[in-house]
């Protein structure tokens, strides 16, 4: 090798850490914060007030079956209590401003998790595209079930298979979502049955338009929408794949099985333990060759449900240290780092370490889908 190439190849490896560590913090730009309690409401009476409490009990939460727990009654019967004041939305409808830090406090007082408002935000696309009269329907169905569970998307026109009709790969696939400050993204396939996929899917390569971005306030969906012809629509059977930089999930249902099954695997258990306390976990990586692969890492691990932040502590040469904050800890997120097919455990005092594998995952749709409860 030419000595002006080894020297160049020393400076960039003395380098390299020092941009990883300045370049990977933006990270965080994928996450939002969900509005958690400023909630539409249709009048000022006890009753309306008394159903904005349960959807925000819902969406502070991420469980729909908190809106009717016996330990959360009393938030529910005192909702005026904790009203701040009320205003219109975009859209000219009116919205109660509850006082968020108290009820968060009475959650935790009931034994029960509150969900951290900064939440992945979540591109959604619909592949093969609904007809034109079953979009709407079916994207107000969605948005629906996203502000319901708090989770805040953007439905999007995105072609997300190659020639050949398969999924294209989810390196492919999260470098496009990045580079629209997302941080992952749900893959919905209108079927016939739970194993026939309903029209033939698009080709071409993963380019954008312009994101449409889910209204506060949703419209009721449109009576010729579903089952339309050629449809899938909201009464049909639908396909989701989650991808996000830590895993990819498949799941099979309704038109909103995609959101619930999605908020299931972020939201923390319902019931709050000691063992869901948020800590700092330590976690050595090897294997880290390139500055890319420093940014996929750190990506990664932020991605994994439960870690609600993670920094590099330090770097030497393919190695690098990471600090996370995590609700259970060592014993909750070692076993998610394990099942990564792209992080292999390896032994080592002090401290969970694993071997980073640079291989893209394969997004076939064959395997039978998780069994998730998404009645929650």
């Amino acid at each position: 090798m030419p000595a002006r190439t080894i020297t160049v190849f020393r400076r960039l490896r003395r380098v390299l850490p020092m941009l990883a560590c300045a370049a990977l913090p933006a990270v965080s730009h994928a996450s939002h914060e969900v509005p958690v309690y400023t909630v539409n409401i249709a009048a000022r009476t006890p009753e309306a007030l008394a159903q904005a409490m349960r959807a925000a009990l819902v969406r502070a939460t991420g469980h729909r079956q908190v809106a009717t727990d016996p330990a959360l009654a009393p938030l529910v019967a005192a909702a005026e209590t904790y009203v701040l004041g009320y205003l219109p939305d975009r859209l000219g409808a009116r919205q109660v401003m509850f006082d968020g830090p108290r009820i968060d406090q009475a959650i935790r007082a009931a034994g029960l998790s509150v969900w951290s408002p900064e939440r992945p935000f979540t591109l959604v696309v619909l592949n093969p595209a609904p007809r034109q009269r079953a979009q709407a329907g079916d994207a107000a169905a969605i948005n629906q079930a996203a502000e319901a569970r708090g989770l805040p998307i953007s439905i999007v026109p995105l072609s997300v298979r190659d020639a050949s009709g398969r999924l294209l790969s989810a390196e492919s696939l999260l470098a496009t979502v990045h580079r629209f400050s997302a941080e992952q993204l749900l893959v919905g396939h209108p079927v016939q049955t739970t194993s026939s996929l309903q029209g033939a899917p698009s080709g071409g390569s993963a380019q954008f338009a312009p994101p449409m971005p889910a209204s506060p306030s949703i419209a009721a969906p449109s009576p010729d929408g579903a089952g339309a012809p050629g449809d899938a629509g909201q009464s049909g059977v639908w396909r989701w794949t989650l991808v996000t930089p830590f895993m990819t999930r498949h799941f099979t249902g309704s038109i909103s099985t995609g959101i619930d099954a999605t908020v299931n695997l972020l939201a923390p258990p319902v019931e709050a333990t000691a063992a869901d306390q948020v800590s700092e976990v330590r976690v050595r990586i090897d294997g880290i060759a390139t500055l890319p692969d420093y940014a996929r890492v750190e990506t990664m691990l932020a991605a994994v449900p439960g870690v609600e932040r993670s920094t590099v502590a330090r770097v030497h040469g393919a190695t690098a240290l990471f600090h996370l904050w995590a609700r259970g800890g060592a014993e909750t997120v070692g076993p998610m780092l394990a099942s990564s097919p792209r992080l292999k455990r390896i032994a080592a005092s002090g401290g969970l370490a694993f071997r980073y594998a640079p291989a893209e995952q394969d997004l076939d749709e064959t395997p039978a889908p998780d069994e998730l409860d998404v009645s929650r």
